[in-house]
């Protein structure tokens, strides 16, 4: 025998059955994933400014935008360093080798990007007691002139 709760103001005055609210819980989980899916790909890291980043900020992905002022290169590694400022401070960006390699794929060099204003998408770390960005990967670094 289903067990009946007493929620008439739910249904019309009439018992809620078991079966009943299965298929509520149903239809508003699969509501619920269907909308993580379709916008899943519209969250973007917040946009902040080289300023307000922080020690706070650890591990957080952010957006930054900046113009490169100068590009550094591993001695030992294809790992790349771009200093970038966009008017309140400076930070480096860091292109490990798989990221390099995949930008550098699309007719890009990251050489040429000195001087050029960018767009990253990144994970803020400390390095040595300096704050930086390890950039996410080729497809969160654009040119934006």
């Amino acid at each position: 025998k289903p067990l009946k709760l007493n929620l008439k103001c739910i249904n019309g005055g009439e018992a809620v059955e078991d079966h009943q609210i299965f298929r509520l819980a149903l239809a508003t989980s699969i509501i619920g994933l269907l909308g993580m899916v379709v916008f899943a790909g519209q969250i973007m890291p917040r946009e902040v400014k080289i300023s307000q980043i922080d020690r706070g900020m650890l591990d957080e992905d952010v957006t930054v935008e900046g113009v490169v002022q100068e590009v550094g290169k591993s001695k030992t590694s294809n790992t790349y360093f771009l200093k970038v400022m966009d008017g309140t401070g400076e930070i480096t960006l860091v292109i490990f080798d798989s990221s390099a390699t995949d930008i550098e794929k699309g007719n890009l060099t990251i050489q040429g990007m000195d001087k050029r204003r960018i767009n990253a998408v990144g994970t803020v770390s400390e390095y040595r007691g300096s704050m930086e960005i390890i950039l996410k990967d080729a497809k969160s670094l654009r040119i934006v002139s």
